[in-house]
């Protein structure tokens, strides 16, 4: 994982836990929040570490320069963007509510939750039942990745569940017609 990330005008690595996911250090986050110091984040974690569960923290080793040029092993304590999505909720600072909502989107490409956009100009170019198979592909989707206890999106699946609603307006108006009245028809003719 060496791709660089950029939140607002910040930049950060993320860490290397030799996993292949997204993973930050009490430093990067701390610089994300805006703290100065690491252990602001460390604090948090102390006080709430009840809440987090072994997918969003672990502690793993690292080398680091120690005295006279010499490496030394120490412990460090990375965070998943689920993690540093919880260190987010209970910060206190100017940028904490902008990174829970950046985390989110994070934890939504990590892991590889793909729901195509509900395009509701697009339907009127579909037959009736392609129309009505889209709008329920989107809202299973939603409701399935977006609408469960602790997906963290529920948010975007109340947007979701408003574009549905939208779209199963439109769709009824482009596949419900009336039929002009012939007026009458007399009896035994054929019709």
């Amino acid at each position: 994982m060496g791709s660089e990330l950029t939140f607002q005008d910040r930049t950060v690595v993320p860490f290397d836990n030799g996993d292949g996911k997204i993973w930050f250090t009490t430093e990067a986050l701390a610089d994300l929040l805006g703290y100065a110091n690491a252990n602001k984040v460390s604090n948090i974690y102390n006080r709430h570490k009840d809440e987090f569960t072994d997918s969003m923290t672990t502690v793993t080793k690292v080398r680091k320069d120690g005295i006279n040029n010499s490496l030394r092993e120490v412990e460090m304590r990375i965070f998943s963007p689920r993690g540093a999505h919880l260190i987010g909720m209970v910060s206190r600072t100017k940028v904490a509510k902008d990174l829970r909502i950046w985390m989110l989107d994070l934890v939504e490409k990590e892991s590889g939750i793909q729901i195509a956009p509900l395009n509701v100009s697009g339907l009127a170019k579909l037959t009736g039942q392609q129309i009505h198979d889209q709008i329920a592909s989107f809202d299973e989707l939603s409701f399935k990745h977006r609408g469960q206890k602790g997906s963290g999106l529920l948010a975007q699946r109340k947007k979701d569940k408003k574009r549905v609603k939208e779209a199963t307006l439109l769709a009824l108006q482009l596949t419900q017609f009336s039929i002009p009245d012939l007026g009458e028809f007399s009896e035994g003719l054929p019709v």
